[in-house]
């Protein structure tokens, strides 16, 4: 099976967060983050935010969304009600902000709901990487930072 770790709470996939490529990939992108949240970069690390709080991103301890789970005792998304009659503003306002760049997180959920998280794992590995040289790619990048090349 792919990493779990990169399913996250909401249907975002925790692979192309550009705190998880910059701890991984390192370089300018760590360093940019680094100074952006005026870190140090060796704190720029996240483990995805279905792993222990202590191992998140500073911001992702924050999420609104991982506050309104823990309170209702859900782990994702798509065990509360609320995400079936389509009634949750807080998901509705994270749909509309994740479909500018390109994700369903509805739809993401609904896979991951049906058991198909291994299948979708696979897809979001694919479609998140540079069709050029095939490294991995962040949410934000518009040009590969591996090669170079426009995304």
């Amino acid at each position: 099976m792919g990493d779990e770790s990169l399913i996250s709470r909401c249907g975002l996939y925790c692979g192309a967060c550009y705190v998880y490529r910059a701890e991984r990939d390192g370089g300018e992108l760590l360093r940019e983050i680094a100074e952006q949240n005026e870190v140090l970069p060796e704190e720029v690390k996240c483990k995805g935010c279905t792993g222990p709080e202590e191992d998140l991103w500073r911001n992702c301890r924050k999420c609104n969304t991982l506050t309104c789970l823990k309170e209702k005792g859900y782990e994702f998304c798509h065990e509360c009600k609320e995400f079936d009659d389509k009634s949750c503003e807080l998901y509705a306002r994270m749909t509309r902000f994740s479909g500018e760049r390109g994700e369903d997180i509805r739809a993401s959920m609904e896979r991951i709901r049906a058991g198909e998280a291994e299948a979708w794992l696979r897809e979001q590995d694919a479609a998140w990487r540079c069709p050029n040289c095939n490294d991995p790619t962040s949410w934000y990048d518009k040009t590969c930072r591996h090669c170079g090349k426009p995304l």
